[in-house]
């Protein structure tokens, strides 16, 4: 039982090692499980798990092996079935004698010819008997009507399933969910350059504790020059507009990197819908730095992350007076503003709230993504632009 977990977590893609392996069966022979099972699920989490993302398929896996829960979702197979059932079709009306026909199975039944159809099917298969598919009378699908089967919706739709394979008991903790400020500073931790600097004044406890085992006891102090991380980093946020949805997430990582004391420099403007010739350091004073300037000061030095939704009007981007803005008198497009921004910062990324599904919709957001890399602001997204940017 305890060997179908570590399995059942690799096939889930968990990467658990074999010495967390063996560290939590060397916990469950010095009773840190108190027999209990509750107990066990939290200890075994607590040593095989190291990203909360990865809870959801440990919960799956656990409910698996300990408390008769559905068949761990192996991701292969999930995509492979999701694509089969990508376009369903509508169920054909049935007559209560051809219902009558269909036989219930069993569940050990049902799930044994479940394990056959997964190993023999090739392709999509629909209106039919079965095969895995859609509007006919399989046991295995969506929008079926046999009387006892698996669906393979992600939401019950008034069908006649036994179980739902892709249904989820527990909380997921994925990382595509919304951003805290605890999650980006993590993430931006990693944006680190570390050099030596300063003169050979600090304890170095790793090298002192090496010297001493090879002069076999006889303490060695090394002494070594404190690192500093080298990371100039400027961030650079859309405010107000449609970004207001997005107030809270883009305070969190604000907060969050002005939290960090471990950048070289930080420095935080503003802009509104695009960046035109002024790039603002206060709002609601009307505070501003011009663009240009930012451009000579900054440039090569530093990365650059600009936060906005990009989702404008074409005008806005591509007009030179297609700006709001009272006393805005230049011709220079915003979309030229931004074409200088790239050129300056070779080491830049663009974070976009506005969920991926629908950047395409936008005329705009392309164009912006074609001069900034372009990345979803969640955990995955933010980890995908930090290493962008190293």
């Amino acid at each position: 039982m305890f060997l179908a977990l570590y399995h059942s977590l690799r096939a889930l893609k968990v990467p658990v090692s074999l010495t967390e392996w063996l560290t939590l069966l060397e916990g469950l022979a010095k009773g840190l499980h108190n027999d209990s099972l509750e107990d066990f699920y939290y200890l075994s989490r607590s040593l095989l798990v190291k990203d909360v993302a990865y809870y959801d398929a440990f919960d799956q896996a656990f409910a698996y092996c300990f408390k008769e829960g559905a068949l761990p979702d192996d991701l292969a197979t999930r995509e492979k079935i999701l694509e089969w059932l990508q376009d369903p079709r509508m169920p054909r009306p049935f007559s209560q004698e051809e219902l009558d026909r269909l036989k219930a199975l069993p569940l050990d039944e049902l799930l044994r010819q479940l394990e056959e159809r997964l190993r023999d099917q090739k392709e999509a298969h629909n209106g039919g008997k079965k095969w895995i598919g859609s509007g006919g009378t399989s046991p295995y699908g969506i929008n079926g009507s046999h009387p006892s089967g698996i669906s393979f919706s992600a939401e019950r739709q008034g069908g006649r399933a036994a179980l739902q394979a892709f249904a989820r008991r527990y909380r997921n903790l994925r990382n595509d969910l919304t951003l805290d400020v605890r999650q980006i500073g993590v993430a931006l931790k990693r944006l680190r350059d570390l050099r030596d600097s300063g003169a050979e004044e600090i304890l170095d406890m790793d090298a002192t504790i090496d010297k001493t085992c090879r002069n076999a006891g006889e303490i060695d102090l090394i002494f070594g020059r404190e690192r500093e991380n080298q990371v100039r980093l400027l961030l650079v946020m859309d405010s107000g507009g449609s970004m207001e949805p997005y107030r809270d997430l883009s305070e969190r990582l604000f907060s969050a990197a002005h939290g960090l004391n471990h950048f070289k420099d930080f420095r935080a403007f503003y802009f509104h819908n695009c960046v035109y010739e002024n790039l603002y350091t206060n709002l609601n004073t009307d505070e501003f730095v011009p663009t240009a300037e930012v451009l000579r000061e900054y440039g090569k030095n530093y990365r650059l992350v600009i936060v906005g939704d990009a989702a404008m009007s074409p005008y806005e981007l591509m007009t030179p007076h297609g700006t709001l803005e009272r006393y805005r008198t230049s011709n220079v497009t915003g979309h030229e503003w931004l074409c200088q921004l790239s050129d300056a910062f070779p080491k830049r990324a663009w974070l976009n709230p506005l969920p991926e599904t629908y950047w395409n919709q936008y005329e705009t957001v392309p164009t912006v993504a074609g001069l900034f890399p372009m990345f979803p602001m969640t955990l995955e997204g933010l980890g995908r632009a930090v290493r962008q940017l190293h």
